[in-house]
């Protein structure tokens, strides 16, 4: 058998309900680990593609809990460690790098061109060269990337009411020593 006929075999077990769902996991789990990112998004794409009966565009039922769906790498992007707070800096406006690297404490340039790239290649960020000497490049929100704000407003919000709570919880889980 081949491992894409056993991955969407494990899947439908998995969706039924039958066989072990710890072994269609590991299964699964090995599987999108031996392929590249880029091919993974494509046969979890394919897969979950469904045509819109009309002979138009094909609608995706993405779901994020399954391993081969390319919202995962959508995720990974939206929640890494430096996304939300380039978020957060460029809802003031656009920003050039030296100001965007100033502003999120502790990022590397190396970090912060990759981290905007991402953004850039996901459609979250605008990348303007202008004219000059030297070249003056300023980085701004898409719509798309506006339209995080209000769910990383949220989450922040969340994080500064929790934090005293959870770091409480943290100290007296390690004194514990568990």
């Amino acid at each position: 058998m081949s491992q894409d006929a056993e991955l969407v075999g494990h899947q439908q077990k998995e969706r039924s309900g039958s066989g072990d769902a710890d072994a269609v996991g590991a299964s699964s789990d090995a599987l999108v680990a031996s392929k590249s990112e880029d091919s993974v998004r494509a046969e979890g794409a394919e897969r979950s593609g469904v045509a819109d009966g009309n002979g138009g565009e094909t609608v995706f039922d993405f779901d994020i809990l399954s391993p081969a769906c390319p919202s995962r790498t959508v995720l990974r992007h939206v929640v890494d460690r430096w996304t939300p707070l380039v978020v957060t800096v460029l809802a003031d406006g656009p920003s050039r790098f030296g100001e965007l690297r100033s502003r999120i404490g502790g990022v590397t340039p190396k970090v912060l061109t990759q981290t905007l790239r991402s953004m850039e290649r996901d459609g979250l960020v605008t990348r303007t060269q202008l004219p000059g000497v030297p070249p003056r490049v300023d980085y701004e929100l898409t719509d798309l990337g506006r339209s995080l704000q209000a769910p990383i407003g949220a989450l922040r919000t969340w994080i500064q009411d929790n934090s005293a709570q959870i770091l409480a919880h943290r100290e007296s889980y390690d004194a514990i020593g568990s």
